[in-house]
């Protein structure tokens, strides 16, 4: 039932121009018989698709318009419910996909109930898990089969979380920046290299996943993966072209595009129970933790740093701690966050993802 004294506006983010964002307030939309109205106490920054528009630098199929929203990672309570919902009570935890907005009205069926014991960073993370096992579900490998990824962003471990989840044995990574190789590791990639330090061909992969959206590293899987090899494209493609080489018509190549999820509410039902089941050491993806007020901030400062065309530098992760674990690999992955402060100052240390506190802002030791 509706509640009389609910949120009557909302502070929303836009992107009003290439590098210029403001918190707009408006009015929020009446509370439909089949919706819920949540206010939201985490977001997050997703680098890889935020950062280009924020750039003004995308490639997209449609020119950018202004003013536009940001962001579409949300965790939230709900705090009042239209007349007609069954799904969803008021006060419990979900996660939905409307962007950085203080609250937002939405459909019952586009939110997803968050269980106890599972945090707001895990919550999050079940949006992208979901996008990248559908790629993994188009080529459905087996287990038995050696897959092969470029790219350890976001997106390249989730999928390599997604393969190793689902039975796949062994998974190989490719990925230049080595303070990312680690977590890869953490994750469960038998093997972590840099291009240049990969064995030379070998034609052993049966399935690949291109993360990177780098035309190099796309030639790079059609080289390495076997005649009729399967690969998919996971990565957004919104920095450069990707182009076939001659091995995908020598070696009848299949390649497909994967974008968005299969079924997030299927997805979530089973990624719950495996992170309660499983320490995933998926938490760690979030290298970068601050406060709602400083997301405009934050931008500017990710976007000088990541911007090839610009030498600006900052120390904007400085000294974050992160859980711990007993595994082997953990202690080289601890050993670069401490060095963070000055690897990050000299530009050799780029945040995978960033989670946004819309409570209290969040003091960097106590982050994680």
């Amino acid at each position: 039932m509706e509640s009389s004294n609910r949120a009557r506006t909302t502070s929303r983010l836009y992107l009003t121009a290439p590098r210029r964002l403001a918190w707009i307030t408006e009015e929020l939309p009446p509370l439909g018989p089949h919706d819920v109205l949540v206010q939201t106490s985490t977001g997050a920054i997703s680098i890889g698709s935020e950062l280009p528009l924020y750039r003004g630098n995308s490639r997209a199929s449609r020119l950018p318009h202004y003013p536009r929203s940001v962001g579409y990672e949300s965790v939230g309570i709900v705090v009042a419910c239209g007349s007609a919902v069954q799904r969803v009570k008021r006060g419990e935890r979900v996660v939905a996909f409307y962007g950085h907005h203080t609250y937002a009205v939405v459909p019952e069926t586009q939110v997803i109930v968050v269980p106890d014991g599972v945090s707001d960073a895990l919550a999050i993370l079940s949006i992208l898990t979901c996008d990248t096992a559908k790629g993994v579900r188009k080529i459905a490998p087996r287990p038995e089969e050696i897959a092969l990824i470029t790219g350890a962003g976001v997106i390249g471990l989730l999928t390599l979380f997604i393969l190793r989840a689902y039975g796949v044995v062994q998974v190989d990574v490719v990925e230049p920046l080595a303070e990312r190789h680690a977590l890869a590791r953490l994750l469960g990639a038998q093997h972590v290299w840099r291009s240049q330090d990969m064995p030379s061909e070998s034609r052993k992969y049966a399935v690949a996943f291109e993360c990177s959206s780098r035309n190099e590293a796309f030639a790079l899987l059609q080289k390495q993966v076997q005649y009729h090899g399967r690969i998919c494209i996971t990565a957004d493609g919104n920095i450069e072209p990707l182009v076939l080489t001659p091995d995908f018509h020598e070696k009848e190549l299949h390649i497909v595009g994967s974008s968005d999820g299969w079924d997030y509410h299927t997805h979530a039902a089973w990624y719950f129970r495996h992170v309660q089941q499983y320490a995933t050491c998926l938490e760690q993806l979030f290298e970068l933790r601050v406060a709602r007020a400083e997301l405009i901030s934050t931008f500017e400062q990710l976007a000088q740093l990541q911007d090839p065309q610009t030498d600006r530098r900052s120390s904007l992760v400085a000294q974050q701690s992160l859980p711990t674990s007993s595994l082997d690999q953990q202690e080289e992955y601890n050993k670069k966050k401490q060095n963070m402060s000055s690897d990050f100052a000299l530009g050799e240390i780029h945040p995978l993802k960033v989670l946004v506190s819309y409570e209290n802002a969040m003091n960097p030791t106590e982050a994680c």
